[in-house]
């Protein structure tokens, strides 16, 4: 930080405000004047203390509030950095497939399908079976508003005295196996976003055109010893799950 100081970057002795948060608010300002640019160091605290005439504590405070912010981030031995707009690991959530689900009042599952079979195709993999082992495979549609939302398939490994077949068959635990409102069956899951396409079927069952584009929400769970238990997928088009997030600071 170097040159004279401008009147706007000023600290107001006489102002009940506190020096740090005064000083953190010239900071954050050239921050976003892009002074101090996305990924580089700012002056040491000794500098900045000195161009501010304040105490390294002041300067450690104000420091710390952008940190806690978001905006920079503190690197042992060498330095305080201005935080990048990390794009690459953002998260999209599911939030507006879970709005939908958790409005029960407008939700309708009919069940097309829950039967015991012998394990097949990738639900054989997935679950770790063979073919001659049971597995429970349940298909149903859900309605939004009496309109097709998602075709789910599910697959379970088979076991009389496991919560895990009962909750295939309970309509409830749709929701509560994603937003985690009753999942005491499962220690944790996988969760896979894939393009797919709706065949026939598919389609005649969304409501929708034979080849149109559709999202494959695939998931696995595990149970407490570490093993699948259920695996399966819910198959929606575009236009009835939006993704989005957001990057950088959100100070709202």
């Amino acid at each position: 930080m170097s040159g004279a100081l401008s009147q706007e970057d000023k600290l107001d002795k006489r102002s009940p405000v506190p020096a740090y948060v005064q000083l953190a608010q010239i900071l954050r300002q050239r921050i976003s004047s892009e002074i101090y640019t996305s990924g580089n160091r700012l002056p040491s605290e000794a500098a900045i203390a000195g161009s501010f005439k304040v105490s390294g504590m002041t300067v450690r405070q104000a420091l710390g509030v952008l940190v806690n912010e978001g905006l920079v981030e503190r690197i042992q031995g060498r330095g305080t950095f201005v935080k990048r707009l990390d794009v690459a690991t953002s998260c999209f959530g599911l939030d507006s497939f879970r709005s939908i689900l958790t409005d029960r009042e407008n939700v309708e599952v009919r069940i097309l399908k829950a039967t015991v079979e012998k394990a097949r195709g990738k639900a054989l993999e997935a679950l770790g079976l063979t073919a001659d082992d049971p597995v429970v495979v349940v298909e149903r549609v859900i309605l939004h508003r009496s309109q097709p939302l998602t075709l789910q398939v599910g697959f379970a490994v088979f076991d009389p005295e496991s919560p895990v077949v009962e909750n295939m068959l309970d309509t409830q635990v749709l929701t509560d196996l994603f937003f985690q409102e009753n999942c005491g069956s499962f220690k944790k899951g996988e969760l896979w976003l894939l393009p797919d396409s709706l065949d026939e079927r598919q389609a005649a069952l969304l409501g929708a055109e034979v080849g149109e584009n559709a999202f494959r929400l695939e998931h696995i769970f595990y149970d407490f010893a570490g093993r699948p238990a259920a695996y399966g997928w819910f198959l929606l088009t575009p236009d009835k799950m939006q993704l989005s997030t957001r990057v950088g600071v959100w100070n709202e």
